[in-house]
């Protein structure tokens, strides 16, 4: 009997440290994903004109893409790939995808087009979201500094076991701040006129213009330490 309820009480114990560790990773996933950055910018702008859907699918393609760079920690080969050598070329083709979503996004709403996406726009939604985060070095970074620090401390915590519950709670953190952010945008629909609209994506493309410049210079800067 007393082992059954010592059984009982470390089972309890396990759950409340598991939990925990999954309410801690939502909580930075959250925290991590709300500062306006680029993706946020895009999620507002497609979900405000192609509704809930084009807006999330832009999220979960950069969450798709933070995988991978989760993936790197946890192999161990995100030092090779925090180098020099493929940040340049990353920020470059970044600062590219930016300013092509930015400048394309600025001359549709001066020349007043109506851009609602059709039913394809769907995957093309999803595939900016993943390129926007995949060629963002910042995303490398990241999981090689602030992710290689949650693994470990999930292992300290929990053993090796933990580290997928506080990674698993990250992602899900973003997806609950992708999903909710794109249902402001879905519900900001119903009251934004035609030229407000225009207006809204006029000044999200000017910020991806200058998220392209920011991620120019820095790949430029990156040419110098090769």
């Amino acid at each position: 009997m007393a082992q059954a309820v010592e059984r009982g009480a470390k089972a309890t114990g396990d759950g409340a440290v598991i939990g925990g560790l999954l309410v801690e990773g939502m909580v930075v996933g959250v925290a991590l994903a709300a500062p306006i950055g680029p993706i946020n910018v895009e999620i507002v702008r497609r979900g405000l004109r192609g509704g809930f859907l084009h807006g999330w699918l832009v999220g979960f393609g950069a969450v798709s893409a933070d995988t991978i760079y989760c993936a790197l920690v946890v192999s161990g080969i995100a030092p090779l790939a925090d180098s020099a050598l493929l940040r340049a070329p990353l920020y470059l083709a970044g600062a590219a995808v930016l300013a092509i979503l930015g400048m394309t996004g600025l001359r549709a709403a001066l020349a007043g087009e109506d851009v609602a996406t059709p039913e394809p726009e769907g995957t093309r939604s999803y595939i900016t979201g993943f390129l926007m985060a995949a060629l963002n070095p910042l995303g490398i970074v990241y999981w090689l500094s602030i992710g290689a620090a949650l693994v470990a401390s999930a292992v300290a915590r929990e053993g090796r076991g933990g580290a997928p519950v506080l990674v698993g709670g990250v992602f899900f953190g973003i997806l609950v701040w992708v999903t909710v952010l794109s249902g402001m945008a879905q519900a900001g629909r119903r009251y934004v006129s035609e030229p407000v609209l225009r207006g809204v994506g006029a000044v999200g493309s000017l910020m991806l213009l200058g998220f392209a410049v920011y991620f120019g210079v820095q790949g430029v800067m990156s040419l110098d330490h090769l």
